[in-house]
């Protein structure tokens, strides 16, 4: 009898924890299950919002730029200038014909070809001459530090949408592009001497300014935006390296 009763209180011990286990791992099957639905809806918010940067950058910066060179054209032809207005067209055609080739490119992968380190300086040196060719206005360089190499993408679109900002809203004469490395930091700064604006009042909806933040952001950097009526505009971005080493990771 009681070898029996010591039997069954044991089954039944057994029986119960073998009923909490298969409670525990319902429960978390129904977590890992929304853990996952989290997931794959992060997923697909993060890459709606890489296709509007990528489309931002490849589409709307083109077409601004071929907006230039038309406005261009048409003063030109206006005062009689015909052969400064084709040399124009020959550049819008280019223009346009690139702006195509990075549609195309996006449109089938999203990504463009990240520069590798021996040309990220060149290739932002030949954006700052390609907008002073589509503006007339002055862009000098100054880049005297090395980028990480994971970010080269992400920088050399944020010069790109930095410059068409200048080129659409400054009214600038002269505009700049400085990168420097000092205590285990490097900043990047796109600056003008134009009219400025009151950061405080900028809306929602100006996908530049929100491309320029959240390439910051993916690069565990901080953007700084300095401007006022009158005075210009400065947009700097401060990147650490204190906890990345030599392979470029930052700290926040």
């Amino acid at each position: 009898m009681c070898a029996s009763l010591i039997l069954y209180i044991q089954q039944t011990s057994a029986h119960r924890r073998d009923q909490e286990l298969l409670h525990e791992l319902e429960t978390a099957h129904i977590q890992l299950e929304d853990y996952a639905a989290r997931v794959k809806d992060l997923t697909l918010t993060t890459e709606r919002q890489r296709m509007a940067r990528e489309l931002h950058d490849t589409l709307a910066q083109g077409l601004v730029g071929l907006t230039m060179q038309l406005e261009t054209i048409d003063l030109l032809l206006v005062s009689q200038r015909c052969e400064q207005a084709r040399t124009f067209v020959q550049r819008a055609m280019t223009r346009s014909r690139a702006t195509i080739n990075s549609a195309r490119a996006a449109i089938t992968d999203l990504r463009t070809e990240i520069p590798t380190i021996g040309d990220i300086l060149v290739a932002i040196e030949t954006e700052a001459d390609h907008f002073t060719t589509a503006t007339g206005i002055p862009c000098t360089c100054c880049l005297q530090t090395k980028f990480p190499g994971e970010y080269h993408e992400h920088l050399l679109r944020m010069v790109s949408e930095g410059l068409t900002n200048i080129a659409r809203h400054a009214q600038a004469s002269q505009a700049w592009i400085q990168a420097g490395g000092e205590n285990a930091a490097i900043t990047l700064e796109i600056g003008d001497n134009g009219i400025g604006f009151d950061p405080a009042k900028v809306t929602t909806g100006h996908y530049g300014l929100l491309g320029l933040r959240e390439r910051a952001r993916l690069m565990n950097g901080q953007l700084l935006i300095s401007s006022e009526p009158g005075k210009g505009t400065i947009v700097r971005l401060c990147l650490s390296l204190e906890r990345g080493g030599e392979d470029g990771r930052k700290a926040e």
